[in-house]
């Protein structure tokens, strides 16, 4: 083992080697060629500086960053490195990202950070973290951007300092942007608290924050803490003002709407927002569940049971009742109807003067029966004013055009003479110079001295004592007035109606009436007939052929009985009609040669040569104009009605099945206003639709009465039927009419063209074993028994041929013969059929 001699000679002879000048000495580009070859054969790794005079080893370059982060206190930048050490920037940065990356080194015991291009340790961010802890402390509060602005770090890595050291070395809380230390939280809640425990009134937060300097987020935060943990006594309303209400306040409100509700038995919301609470209805429905709401009231539960009882007691004891006491004095019209309407379901009141008083139906019938007799001494007056007034209008008419008229006589007794080709011409210049007479004052004027006539002839003043004189003596003004108002449109519809009927009976209609009574009795007879033949129609099982009886029941009879109830209009209210039909009436008619022909052999006939049958749906059409045309009043509710009528006439028939009596109901209603109501006669109708067993039995005789009368048309239509085509097939159409109304049990309004068809209805039914009749039995038993069916066919058929051949390729003597007695049996077999029905009438 050597001695500390020894090792001190070994040191001498380095020493004196090293000092010793050397045999060879290389030149400094020998040297530099050697380190460069060295370096690139990569036995060597050498780092040189920027100026190139300087070459560090890895190790080296490692130590001297070190050094330079210890020398900066921990922190520093790896551009500042750069310009120290002399190397370049990138050869720096990849270095420390090696250093902080491998976190073990030989040279620094601490851990390294890398943040952007800022290099530092651990304990330097700790120290960060000390001086932010430091600065919270002192100021109790800072904000995210001015931490950030003084240390000139990222955001986030700031943020990271203080999550990692939050709970460590400082507790702190974050609202918002700012951060806050646990002493400034307990400063500033005990200030809310001192602050909010004086309040006895509701205030915005808003205005707190800016009294207690306190920013408005955290305010919210720590009342609704102080208010969770009961140190605070109030109620935080969260939206857009954040309204804080003490306890004290709320039971105040409480107390008030309480006391108000029990002392008036109901409460206003507008007084709940006055006092303060915006949210009235919620609020309401919660403290009184059982009370009633409307729209802007709470009302008591015993408000509305006591104003139910009242009606219950006053449907059978008072004729009205004053529910105005009853209710609170605040409630309008509009709140008494939310109130009261609802509870007049199913009870006899109706409201009376906005709802303040309930009337009885059956009084209110009562007081219209108080004024018929002055509505009747009123009609009888108007009536005469409105003659007067309709003679001196037609007097000024005459008085201003006196040549003319005269000229238009002498051209109508002149042209009428012999000169038949302009004889329509005349006519219909005629028929507009006499309605010009009537068309003086236009529709607007009439309906406004018809309004005015109503308030003239029956004046409130009178309808108000006469109702006064009559009800209880207890009955307010209010009560009246609006029992009048309640009244007055049943009253002006009875003073009309009244007016109208005088206007009838005193006018020089009253000649036409008289006639139209006359004819009352063959009009009943017509509707009776018209009826059986609708009930006929109904009975037939064929949708497709009752639809067809139906209509031709509307375009044959029941069009011909209108047509002679618009002559009887016309008569009485001297329109000139029905007129020949215009040359300008329909733009098909021009393009029809055949029917050119017949409207000018109709257009030769003078007004009153048109029957009923002939009237066309054009024609009455035409009265409804000329009726419209005299004025408002009676004969514009005519033309109104005519017109309805004209539009059922002309509609399908859409029947339900098996549902008597309802095709024709409106027409017959129609018919029976327009007799009633302008004519002066009751046609009684819907009496002669009733089902009573008088009424039935009528019917029954009536019916056979038309059977008989279809038996006489067929036997003397069966003497002509060998020489007459036509003959036959009213033979035919007798045949299918007769043998239909047996199987249906009543007539059928049969036509030529419905004749095929109905025989073959008549011909299924008659094959069917499940056919039979319960009005005639025994006349089905005769149809089958005779094999009617057939026979029926057989002449259809015969017909059908007839009209398809010619008269020269007719017949031989055989087809005659086979003909003649084809059609004896037929009529044979009809005798017996309707021999057989007036039996089965008889026997029930």
């Amino acid at each position: 083992m050597s001695g500390w001699s020894e090792i001190r000679d070994l040191a001498e002879k380095l020493k004196s080697v090293q000092s010793a000048e050397s045999a060879n000495i290389l030149s400094h580009h020998a040297c530099v060629d050697i380190v460069t070859y060295l370096i690139n054969s990569g036995r060597l790794q050498l780092f040189r500086t920027i100026n190139g005079r300087s070459l560090l080893t890895n190790n080296e370059l490692n130590k001297e960053i070190f050094e330079e982060l210890e020398a900066h206190g921990g922190h520093t930048t790896i551009l500042e490195i750069s310009k120290n050490l002399d190397v370049e920037y990138s050869l720096i940065e990849s270095r420390v990202q090696e250093l902080v990356a491998s976190k073990s080194n030989d040279f620094f015991d601490e851990t390294c950070i890398l943040v952007g291009g800022d290099l530092m340790t651990k304990s330097f961010v700790k120290s960060v973290a000390e001086e932010i802890r430091d600065r919270l402390e002192f100021r109790g509060s800072m904000s995210f951007v001015e931490l950030t602005r003084m240390y000139n770090f990222p955001p986030q890595f700031i943020m990271d300092i203080i999550n990692d050291y939050n709970g460590v070395l400082f507790n702190i809380h974050k609202e918002e942007d700012k951060f806050y230390t646990d002493s400034f939280i307990s400063k500033q809640k005990a200030k809310a608290l001192g602050y909010f425990s004086g309040l006895i009134t509701p205030i915005a937060i808003s205005t707190c924050s800016m009294k207690l300097d306190i920013p408005q987020k955290l305010l919210i935060n720590l009342v609704e803490a102080l208010i969770s943990s009961n140190k605070l006594k109030g109620s935080l309303i969260a939206g857009g003002k954040n309204i804080y209400t003490p306890l004290c306040y709320s039971r105040a409100q409480d107390a008030y709407v309480t006391a108000f509700f029990k002392q008036n038995r109901y409460i206003e919301w507008n007084i709940v927002r006055h006092i303060g609470i915006p949210d009235p209805s919620s609020y309401l429905r919660s403290h009184f569940p059982s009370a009633i709401h409307t729209k802007e009231f709470t009302i008591c539960e015993s408000t509305v049971s006591q104003i139910k009882e009242l009606l219950a007691d006053g449907a059978s004891e008072n004729q009205w009742v004053d529910v105005f006491h009853y209710l609170p004095q605040a409630f309008g019209a509009q709140e008494r109807e939310w109130l009261i309407g609802p509870l007049l379901k199913n009870t006899p009141f109706v409201p009376i003067h906005e709802y303040r008083f309930l009337c009885h139906k059956d009084s209110l019938l009562e007081y219209v029966s108080f004024f018929e007799d002055f509505i009747r001494e009123r009609a009888v007056v108007a009536a005469t004013d409105q003659k007067q007034k309709a003679a001196s209008k037609s007097a000024e008419v005459n008085v201003t055009l006196p040549d003319d008229g005269h000229s238009r006589v002498t051209e109508r007794k002149g042209k009428s003479g012999g000169f038949g080709g302009r004889a329509r011409e005349v006519k219909t210049k005629n028929v507009k110079k006499k309605y010009l007479k009537k068309a003086v004052e236009s529709d607007s004027d009439n309906e406004e001295a018809s309004t005015l006539a109503c308030d003239s002839y029956l004046p409130r003043e009178e309808l108000f004592s006469i109702l006064t004189s009559r009800i209880a003596a207890d009955a307010p003004e209010e009560l009246v007035d609006g029992i009048i108002d309640k009244l007055l449109p049943e009253i002006y519809d009875k003073f009309s109606g009244l007016c109208k009927s005088v206007l009838l009976q005193t006018s020089g209609a009253s000649r036409n009436r008289d006639r139209f009574l006359a004819e009352k009795e063959s009009l009943v007879s017509a509707i009776l007939s018209i009826q059986l033949f609708e009930r006929g129609a109904l009975a037939v099982d064929d949708p497709s052929l009752r639809s067809q009886l139906l209509r031709q029941l509307i375009r044959g009879d029941v069009s011909t009985f209108v047509n002679r109830l618009c002559v009887f209009l016309a008569q009485n209210y001297d329109v000139d009609w029905p007129s020949a039909v215009q040359s300008n009436t329909s733009s098909k008619n021009r393009k029809n040669k055949h029917i050119q022909r017949e409207v000018e052999e109709a257009s030769s006939k003078s007004p009153n040569d048109l029957t009923p049958v002939e009237i066309t749906a054009q024609q009455r059409d035409t009265l409804v104009h000329l009726l419209a045309n005299l004025g408002a009043g009676p004969t514009k509710e005519a033309s109104g009605i005519l017109q309805h009528l004209n539009a059922c006439l002309r509609a399908s028939p859409e029947l339900p099945e098996a549902v008597e009596g309802l095709p024709l109901d409106e027409v017959f209603n129609l018919c029976d206003e327009l007799a009633a109501g302008h004519l002066g006669v009751n046609l009684s109708v819907s009496l002669l639709r009733g089902g009573a067993a008088k009424r039935k039995r009528q019917d029954r005789a009536l019916a056979l009465d038309l059977a008989a009368q279809t038996e006489q048309q067929m036997i003397a239509a069966a003497s002509a039927a060998e020489a007459d085509t036509n003959s036959l097939a009213l033979v035919a159409l007798a045949a299918a009419g007769l043998f239909g109304h047996c199987l249906a049990g009543w007539p059928l309004p049969v036509c030529g063209k419905l004749v095929p068809q109905l025989s073959a209805w008549i011909a299924k039914k008659l094959a069917s074993p499940s056919s039979n009749c319960k009005s005639y039995p025994a006349a089905v038993k005769e149809l089958h028994a005779s094999k009617a069916g057939q026979q029926l066919s057989r002449v259809t058929d015969l017909v059908m041929h007839k009209t398809r051949v010619a008269e020269g390729a007719e017949g031989k003597e055989e087809e005659e013969e086979g003909k003649k007695k084809l059609i004896e049996q037929i009529v044979l077999t009809a005798s017996r059929c309707r021999q057989a029905m007036q039996g089965s009438v008889a026997s029930s």
